[in-house]
């Protein structure tokens, strides 16, 4: 048995599911929740439904057999009901096809190596990936509004479970914040860790910049009768009067501010929001270790080098760039803005920037508290 996620709904295929959709007659676009060799787990695959007539004798087909589905080669479709042929994979924005062309061709044993070939070579077409100017910053926060707003990725948020909290969160707010203090948690997202803030007995205040996320986030706490206060805000807009909250938890969203700038003014607005000793519990995550090849390097180079050639040269600031995948029902066709932070030098000057004074108490996480002189 294969397990597969309709990226469409993002729930996950079944037999019903798959004539319901493939009634519609065009492909069907299939994330792999698990490897079927040759492809791995996280596949995309596009599906195509079954005319009538002789079956395919190459490729790969979706099959049913006794309730279960499952990728076959060609060869083997004597197994179960074919119901489908993969026409297609993709790779990041790439799609490539598999009824013409090299992919057509291959041994399916080759197939992965020779699907990863044709990715290099998309990417040799568009070297300057990401583009030098990814936009205004208004622009870039309604793209990351837009993508935390899709239905399937409110839906695979809400799928947490009420123990999803990690004990280490828990952890960080029991030691930092007062018992029963007023928590501000940025980027809430469907309410897993405001939820879970509200059963460790904080007053919990969520805010986030995706309407149908805020509302997931409520009817979940009302489905565990949490007294939860919920708002549709971007944080670069937070205007609360000093000593509003007790702790601020912000943990994911940080790389979705655009520009040095504005993150140090959107820091130095949670901390005139919290009482003088209310820390901000922040938590980012470090780029991975980049090929002297890669492109992203090369964008920043040039980058670093206009911005030394022109001021007026409209540029993104090094590690700027997009995110594909936010969970495994993220369509990687739409990318929001993602800056790479290059290590904790990085993240560290910017908290200093904005006033605060930081100690990293675990890789990624920070305790940051405003610095007094």
């Amino acid at each position: 048995m294969t397990r597969f996620l309709l990226l469409e709904s993002a729930g996950e295929l079944d037999e019903a599911a798959w004539r319901e959709r493939a009634s519609l007659g065009s492909p069907v676009r299939l994330r792999l929740l698990e490897p079927a060799p040759p492809f791995p787990e996280g596949q995309i695959v596009r599906v195509a439904p079954l005319g009538p007539g002789a079956l395919p004798r190459r490729g790969f087909l979706l099959a049913c057999a006794d309730g279960a589905l499952r990728l076959l080669p060609a060869a083997n479709g004597g197994v179960g009901e074919a119901l489908g042929r993969v026409v297609a994979v993709e790779r990041g924005a790439a799609v490539l096809s598999l009824e013409r062309g090299l992919l057509a061709r291959v041994p399916a044993r080759w197939l992965p190596r020779a699907i990863a070939a044709l990715e290099i070579l998309q990417r040799l077409r568009h070297p300057l990936t990401p583009s030098l100017y990814l936009g205004t910053p208004e622009a870039c926060l309604v793209g990351v509004r837009d993508k935390y707003d899709r239905p399937t990725e409110v839906r695979e948020y809400s799928t947490f479970k009420p123990s999803d909290l990690e004990a280490f969160e828990r952890e960080l707010l029991l030691r930092h914040v007062k018992p029963g203090g007023r928590v501000l948690d940025i980027g809430c997202g469907a309410g897993r860790e405001a939820l879970g803030f509200a059963r460790a007995g904080f007053r919990v205040v969520g805010m986030d910049i995706a309407p149908r996320m805020v509302e997931a986030a409520r009817l979940n706490a009302e489905r565990d009768g949490l007294q939860i206060a919920f708002r549709i805000q971007s944080v670069t807009e937070l205007d609360e009067p000093p000593g509003s909250f007790d702790g601020a938890y912000w943990a994911g969203s940080y790389h979705h501010v655009p520009g040095q700038a504005l993150r140090a003014e959107t820091l130095r607005r949670i901390a005139r929001a919290l009482t003088p000793d209310g820390p901000l519990i922040l938590m980012v995550v470090y780029r991975a270790p980049r090929g002297f090849l890669s492109r992203s390097r090369l964008v920043d180079l040039l980058r670093k080098a206009g911005a030394r050639l022109s001021r007026t040269w409209r540029l993104s600031e090094p590690g700027d760039g997009y995110m594909r995948h936010l969970s495994e029902a993220s369509d990687p066709r739409e990318a929001c803005f993602f800056h790479d932070f290059s290590g904790p030098a990085e993240v560290r000057a910017e908290l200093e920037a904005a006033g605060l004074s930081a100690e990293e108490v675990s890789p990624g996480w920070w305790i940051c508290r405003r610095a007094f002189p």
